[in-house]
């Protein structure tokens, strides 16, 4: 069995803000993560059940959408879970 490796080197300086801290090969946002991260803006202290039940989804895809969001550095939280607030970074 052979494995590939390709080592790509690129210049972090050179690199616009949208793509700063996102992975080659990861795609723009889905129009459910952008309806998300309006809901924070609106109201940062919501909790993910509740934007579960605003937006009518799962809750395991509210959470797979904000830890995709967190890793991507498009949002943070402050503060614990039940008096904490959600940071969009802009």
């Amino acid at each position: 069995m052979q494995v590939k490796l390709e080592l790509k080197i690129v210049n972090a300086e050179n690199l616009t803000a949208p793509q700063r801290g996102r992975k080659e090969g990861q795609k723009e946002l889905s129009p459910r993560q952008l309806k998300i991260i309006h809901l924070l803006e609106k109201t940062p202290g919501v909790t993910m059940p509740q934007i579960a039940e605003a937006m009518a989804i799962t809750y395991r895809t509210v959470r797979r959408d904000m830890e995709y969001l967190q890793k991507s550095g498009i949002i943070s939280r402050e503060g614990g879970r039940k008096e904490g607030r959600w940071i969009i970074n802009k």
